[in-house]
């Protein structure tokens, strides 16, 4: 029998969370015999290097997803994917869109990694209103649905009112052999050698992140204890988020590190790692965070961490927004550290063989749309 094919997609090769996803999931299923295309609107970026030898990169050489609408019908037609798996909504939608212009029988699963109903909320924008109507018209014409939480797949039948049994939950690929192994490698920062307690977070620099909530705590703890921060990340805040450092006076105990292709030995050697989110889709951070044994502080942001930490079992969760609670919070993870192995056993729910099979029975038991 002919190996079937799978297609994914990407805007681009950008250092996000979702992208790391998309990767990890093309390169096991790549393992597991299929043929996997993966489709990038414009292959450029931090993680350009890591798309594995073993998955077929089609650069379509488009600066915008939506011109790539033709390339995509195109590709539908003539090479006939057993299956597309899309992730991020806009892209979901682009794929959507094509498919129906190809009338392509390819069984197409798309994926939200994000709470829409908050994240409307907190930006407030109007490109986000018009993706939330076009969600609620055209996912009906993907066979299936995914969210990467409990939180995210209520959402989504809640906007869209489409039958749940169409609607799945698979936890997104977070523990693979390359991150434990990668977390192994040694990182230079002279603060891990000093006895005072580093906490680290990791993320881009957007509103989605609430790093000001999280300096603010810092602010707080100061008072009380000494603790540093290290951040790892880039993004579009990061000159506000520098001008707040200088506010809070946090120069000495707040370190920006940029991005990191590899974050996971800042996070295995921090004393804690902490999410300030006032939303996400599921938090793989926070998953990566219990992969490498750190403790978790975590906002219980809708949606992803509190189903993780499992309501605080595995990790402390706080308010969004209350830096006094997330400084309580560092404070008390700090004195009193959740057992490593604890930590190690929750991760287990979230390797890459259990999101793989998920999906696999997707694509083996299509759906029609």
């Amino acid at each position: 029998m002919d190996k079937k094919r799978i297609a994914f997609i990407l805007a681009s090769l950008g250092g996000g969370g979702v992208e790391r996803v998309t990767l990890n999931l093309a390169e096991e299923f790549a393992k597991r015999g299929y043929d996997v295309d993966l489709l990038v609107a414009d292959a450029k970026g931090e993680y350009m290097d890591l798309v594995p030898d073993s998955v077929n990169l089609v650069d379509l050489k488009k600066p915008r997803l939506l011109s790539c609408i033709p390339d995509i019908k195109k590709y539908l037609i003539e090479r006939k994917p057993d299956a597309f798996i899309s992730g991020k909504d806009y892209i979901n939608l682009t794929v959507i869109m094509a498919k129906l212009l190809a009338r392509s029988k390819t069984n197409l699963i798309v994926t939200t990694h994000t709470n829409i109903s908050r994240q409307l909320e907190v930006l407030n924008s109007r490109s986000f209103k018009v993706i939330a109507r076009l969600v609620k018209y055209f996912y009906r014409f993907a066979n299936h649905i995914v969210g990467v939480s409990t939180g995210v797949a209520d959402d989504l039948y809640h906007i869209t009112g489409i039958n749940k049994s169409k609607i799945h939950v698979v936890y997104n690929p977070v523990v693979t052999d390359e991150l434990l192994t990668k977390a192994q490698q040694d990182v230079e920062h002279p603060w891990f050698n000093e006895d005072v307690p580093v906490a680290v977070t990791v993320g881009r620099f957007d509103k989605a992140k609430d790093y000001p909530t999280l300096l603010n705590a810092m602010r707080v703890l100061q008072d009380s204890r000494k603790v540093r921060l290290i951040v790892v990340g880039d993004g579009a805040e990061k000159d506000h988020l520098l001008s707040l450092v200088v506010q809070y006076k946090l120069n000495d105990v707040v370190d920006f590190v940029g991005f990191q292709s590899n974050p996971y030995p800042y996070m295995r050697k921090a004393d804690l790692f902490v999410l300030s989110s006032a939303y996400e889709g599921f938090g793989v951070v926070v998953a990566e965070a219990l992969a490498v044994g750190t403790p978790v502080v975590s906002t219980d942001c809708p949606s992803g961490p509190g189903e993780i930490l499992e309501g605080g079992k595995y990790g402390t969760l706080v308010n969004v927004g209350d830096y006094i609670g997330l400084a309580r919070g560092m404070d008390a993870a700090l004195k009193s550290p959740m057992p490593k192995e604890k930590l190690l056993e929750r991760s287990l729910f979230f390797t890459i063989k259990n999101s793989a099979d998920s999906y696999e029975k997707l694509i083996l038991e299509k759906r029609e749309n």
